[in-house]
């Protein structure tokens, strides 16, 4: 059996000299270490509706007239959404566009005629084993 040498501890953290913990030391006893009571309830990073055009739109669409005048935006999500709806009033491409955030674009259909009649399609299918052998359907 060796002897081998009581590691010496720091009294500030509770480690050994090679940097283990001695022997029922407690990190954090406190419990608070760089987190709240609930970190999950930190919001720091995270996006917010209340940060989007789109949310303002639907927020300024709701308001009433006196309302929306008397409003001051704060974020610059805010103040785009504001001035647009603002100037819908008089230009029909901010219409379009509000419209189709707030409320998605209108469906469009896609024509697959050529001049009213149906478009025909020639499929040929190869044969793998021979390559000269062509089968049209």
């Amino acid at each position: 059996m060796t002897n081998t040498p009581k590691p010496e501890t720091t009294e500030k953290l509770s480690r050994n000299v090679d940097g283990t913990l001695v022997k029922g030391s407690k990190l954090n006893p406190t419990g608070k270490g760089g987190f709240q009571e609930r970190p999950e309830d930190r919001a720091s990073g995270r996006w917010k509706k209340e940060d989007s055009i789109s949310y303002n739109y639907h927020l300024f669409m709701a308001m009433e007239y006196t309302e929306f005048s008397d409003f001051k935006p704060i974020t610059m999500a805010q103040t785009i959404a504001y001035n647009r709806i603002k100037d819908a009033k008089d230009s029909l491409n901010d219409v379009k566009e509000i419209t189709d955030r707030t409320e998605g674009k209108a469906q469009q259909s896609i024509d697959m005629t050529t001049g009213g009649e149906p478009m025909k399609a020639l499929v040929q299918f190869m044969d793998s084993d021979a390559d000269d052998k062509d089968t049209t359907s």
